[in-house]
C-alpha cells in the first residue's frame, strides 16, 4: 500500500460524484446546520463532489475556501463547477483554491491561517490520521473550528455483524465478494469507535465539543433522535464539532 496506489484508485473512483452545481445533498445537509455562527476562511480535506465546498463558498461569511482532494479528477470536476458559479452569482473566481496533499501534508497552507476546518468521510482514508490532524492543528487559527466524521465501528448493526462472526461494510456498500474489484470495504484503512477517535482528536489538539450521528433510514421511527443523541451506538457515522486546544485554554 503507497500513496501512488491510493491516488490511482480515487482518480478511477471520481466519476460517481454529483454535479456540485446541484447544491448540497444527503451528509451535506446534516453537517451544515454545524456551522452556525462560523466566518471567515475554510480548509475542506477530501473535498469529494464540492458540494459542501461550492455552496459555502457562495456565502458572503466566508472569505476565502480551499479544497484539498488526492484526486486531480475530482478537482477539475470542482473547478469546472465553480466557474459556472462564480460567474453566475457574480463572485470572485479567486476565492476558492484547489489543490493536492503531499504526502497527506498541507506545506502550501500558512501556520494559523484557516478558521473552519472539515474532513468530512475522508481520515479512514489516509495513510496515517495522526498527520493529518497535526497539520489541521498547525494550520488552524487560535479560535478554529474542526468538524470531522467518519464511519462508525461501534454501530449496533456492525457489532452485531462481528458477534456472528461478519464482517461490517463500512465503505462503499458493495458485499465482501466483490471487493477485490470495489477495493477492500471501500479502501478504508481504518477503523474508528467514539472511544478511539476521541482519543485521536485529544492527542492531536483538538477538543470535541458536540457529539452527533446522521443517517436517512428509520427517520419516521424515531431513529433519526437516537442517532443524534446517541451516536456511539446508533449511528452508523460519527459526526464531531471540536475546538483547538489552546482556544479553550
Amino acid at each position: 500500500m503507497n500513496s501512488d496506489s491510493l491516488k490511482q484508485f480515487y482518480e478511477d473512483d471520481a466519476s460517481r460524484f454529483w454535479d456540485p452545481r446541484d447544491g448540497m445533498r444527503g451528509r451535506d445537509l446534516t453537517i451544515y446546520p454545524l456551522l452556525k455562527g462560523i466566518s471567515g476562511s475554510v480548509l475542506e480535506y477530501g473535498a469529494g463532489s464540492g458540494s459542501m465546498l461550492l455552496s459555502l463558498a457562495l456565502e458572503q461569511r466566508f472569505t476565502s475556501l480551499t479544497g484539498i482532494d488526492i484526486s486531480e479528477s475530482a478537482l477539475g470536476m470542482i473547478k469546472d463547477a465553480w466557474r459556472d458559479m462564480s460567474q453566475a452569482y457574480g463572485i470572485t473566481a479567486g476565492k476558492l483554491a484547489l489543490t493536492t496533499p503531499v504526502n497527506d501534508t498541507l506545506p502550501m497552507v500558512q501556520d494559523d491561517s484557516v478558521d473552519l476546518i472539515l474532513s468530512l468521510d475522508t481520515i479512514e482514508h489516509v495513510l496515517n490520521p495522526y498527520t493529518v490532524l497535526d497539520e489541521f492543528y498547525r494550520i488552524g487559527s487560535r479560535d478554529s473550528t474542526f468538524v470531522i466524521s467518519v464511519p462508525n465501528y461501534g454501530y449496533v448493526k456492525h457489532v452485531l455483524q462481528l458477534l456472528l462472526g461478519r464482517q461490517p461494510v463500512t465503505g462503499a456498500g458493495r458485499p465482501v465478494k466483490e471487493w477485490r474489484e470495489e477495493g477492500w470495504d471501500g479502501w478504508h484503512l481504518h477503523t474508528f469507535t467514539r472511544q478511539s477517535l476521541d482519543i485521536l482528536l485529544r492527542d492531536c489538539g483538538w477538543q470535541p465539543v458536540l457529539w452527533t450521528g446522521y443517517g436517512e433510514k428509520g427517520k419516521g421511527l424515531g431513529l433519526d433522535i437516537l442517532r443524534q443523541r446517541f451516536p456511539a451506538v446508533w449511528s452508523g457515522a460519527l459526526t464531531v464539532v471540536c475546538r483547538r486546544k489552546s482556544w479553550l485554554g
